[in-house]
């Protein structure tokens, strides 16, 4: 997904566990962040609360392999920007990600 972004014009950094992504967040600025539900050492409801308290305005898309609507609602009710199931369409994340990005600069 990176490199596919990549290629579409956008800069990516990634991190494969919540210390990690934490570790980045509080030394770069970040305008978006896209993440799997779950990751070795958290889950993607921990990195929202985390961006929500610390990096309010971070926008927040989660990508997830349950098909649950109730925790897509939870998330969504917390500050996600969207929730996508997978599988993956490339096409997909890349609009949302353009929409999510031209929203927030709209408000800006």
């Amino acid at each position: 997904m990176s490199k596919f972004l990549s290629k579409n014009g956008y800069e990516t950094v990634t991190a494969e566990s919540g210390a990690v992504a934490f570790e980045l967040m509080a030394q770069h600025k970040f305008d978006l962040v896209l993440c799997d539900f779950r990751l070795e050492d958290t889950d993607g409801r921990e990195i929202l609360r985390h961006i929500k308290k610390n990096y309010p305005g971070l926008i927040f898309i989660i990508v997830s392999g349950f098909g649950d609507p109730n925790l897509a609602a939870e998330l969504i009710k917390m500050g996600a920007y969207d929730f996508i199931n997978k599988p993956i369409y490339p096409n997909v994340i890349l609009e949302t990600v353009r929409q999510a990005l031209e929203t927030r600069n709209a408000s800006v």
